[in-house]
């Protein structure tokens, strides 16, 4: 299943991710959408490309981005990135609650945290992770010594938390669609609004309803990249985007 460009899930339970050098943020506070017609269609237009399940081609741009396709790649990847680790969270959650595991809240919260940054640090270090590595890492994280130590309980609970990995990584699967629709609003409130506190805030209440990791900073780095090349694009091909929208 093609999640995107450069992440899928293959049959074998594979995942692969593959981030151009080019994804990264600009650093420099963001202006807002002004409301101008092009400008607006042309942001919405970049993150509706980078959200898409087929992955970005040369052949996919129109001629006026076709110098960006390695950074619209990366930003893909790295949307891609962040369903993957809401949704291991998410399912890391869903198994804890369903063992009825009686956590205190600021505990398990530091837990998920930890379990975030293992998952982010495996997709990073590894071009073809598989599913079974993610489910390594997020069942190895229990509540207290002893069940550590129950090492058929952890195997058992790794090989649900794979099934319900490659379930929910499918598209049309409920988990997906809800965390994807998550990441593109949070993403799309940094690419209107800015990547100032405005944007930050709605990206933040954009995903926190799933109950997943929060990912405010990789959506602001992602939607930053996105607004650069939108803003330079209009800058430079305005009045052709205004003869197209207007002869729409």
């Amino acid at each position: 299943m093609r999640i995107g460009g450069s992440l899928m899930v293959k049959t074998n339970g594979s995942i692969v991710t593959s981030v151009p050098s080019a994804a990264t943020n600009t650093g420099n506070q963001q202006p807002e959408c002004n409301g101008e017609r092009v400008d607006l269609l042309v942001r919405l237009g970049l993150l509706k490309l980078v959200s898409g399940i087929s992955g970005i081609t040369e052949e996919s741009l129109p001629e006026t981005l076709k110098l960006n396709l390695s950074r619209l790649r990366a930003v893909q990847a790295q949307i891609q990135k962040i369903i993957v680790i809401s949704t291991s969270i998410l399912v890391f959650r869903q198994i804890r609650m369903g063992e009825q595991a009686l956590v205190n809240p600021v505990a398990m919260e530091n837990i998920v945290v930890r379990c975030g940054k293992e998952v982010l640090e495996l997709l990073d270090r590894s071009e073809e992770a598989r599913i079974e590595e993610i489910a390594e890492i997020i069942s190895g994280f229990s509540r207290d010594g002893e069940e550590a130590s129950n090492t058929n309980k952890l195997q058992a609970r790794k090989v649900v938390m794979s099934r319900m990995l490659v379930k929910s990584l499918q598209a049309g699967d409920t988990v997906f669609e809800r965390i994807s629709h998550a990441v593109y609003l949070a993403t799309r409130g940094v690419v209107l609004a800015g990547n100032g506190p405005q944007g930050r805030k709605l990206a933040k209440m954009a995903h926190r309803w799933v109950g997943a990791v929060d990912p405010t900073n990789k959506v602001v780095a992602a939607a930053e990249i996105l607004v650069a090349v939108a803003t330079v694009s209009v800058n430079v091909h305005g009045q052709w985007y205004k003869y197209l929208t207007d002869n729409m």
